[in-house]
């Protein structure tokens, strides 16, 4: 009797500890399923009011706290703090970016030993032509001072026909922000090249553009109708065509 008690007590201590680990691991996933404890509604206010007022955050990251004030507690007073401040950063973001979609390039000309400067801008929207002048493609504005072939304003195409020779020219419609439609003569290349067209009256044509954000020219294009190609020409900056 006494070796069958001893022999009990030894099986029953040793499924103690296996019984501990089981309580524990069972016990586990329940503390893992404990609700994560979140911010309170006040503080978080605080906090993204804080980002939006931050001298030293970006005009992104001070906007997105703003805005997300203004979407998430629109009645609270941080709400009202953080209008006036979104409104400015959304303008600080468009200055900041205001002309970059400008290009500007120079050229030594040989024959003067100068230099011809210009600026061009690829439209914001596309077309696609009919085979074989298939596939999106973007239009081109380029203003260009030569020292030899004067001022010239041109809309470029990737693919196509753009109906206007050298030798008897062709009108363009061309339409300054908001205003009414104006009609301006153009002229093929000399090489009688068919993606290019030279607009006349330089002068007229920048002095206009200046004056707003979006340009859209219209052109006949041989077989493809006058597709309508707009430009955001904001931020042109025309002292960097006559330095």
């Amino acid at each position: 009797m006494i070796i069958l008690l001893v022999v009990i007590f030894v099986i029953v201590a040793s499924c103690l500890p296996s019984r501990d680990k089981a309580d524990t691991a069972a016990s586990s996933p329940a503390r893992a399923s404990e609700p994560i404890t979140r911010e309170a509604p006040e503080v978080q206010r605080a906090r993204l009011l804080a980002e939006a007022k931050s001298e030293t955050g970006t005009h992104q990251s001070r906007l997105s706290a703003a805005e997300k004030l203004l979407s998430s507690f629109a009645v609270s007073d941080e709400a009202k703090q953080a209008e006036p401040i979104a409104k400015e950063m959304r303008e600080a973001i468009r200055k900041a970016s205001l002309g970059k979609q400008w290009q500007y390039w120079d050229q030594d000309d040989g024959m003067t030993s100068r230099m011809s400067r210009g600026a061009t801008v690829t439209s914001s929207n596309t077309h696609e032509f009919d085979f074989p002048y298939a596939g999106a493609q973007r239009a081109k504005l380029v203003l260009r001072r030569h020292p030899r072939h004067g001022n010239d304003v041109m809309l470029e195409i990737e693919r196509g026909q753009l109906q206007c020779t050298s030798y008897s020219g062709c009108d363009v419609l061309v339409r300054f922000g908001e205003g009414q439609p104006r009609r301006y003569k153009a002229m093929g290349p000399a090489d009688n090249s068919s993606e290019t067209l030279f607009i006349e009256g330089y002068a007229d044509f920048v002095r206009r553009m200046q004056a707003v954000e979006t340009v859209r020219i219209q052109a006949n294009v041989y077989q493809q109708g006058a597709p309508l190609w707009e430009f955001d020409v904001s931020g042109f900056s025309p002292e960097r065509l006559t330095k």
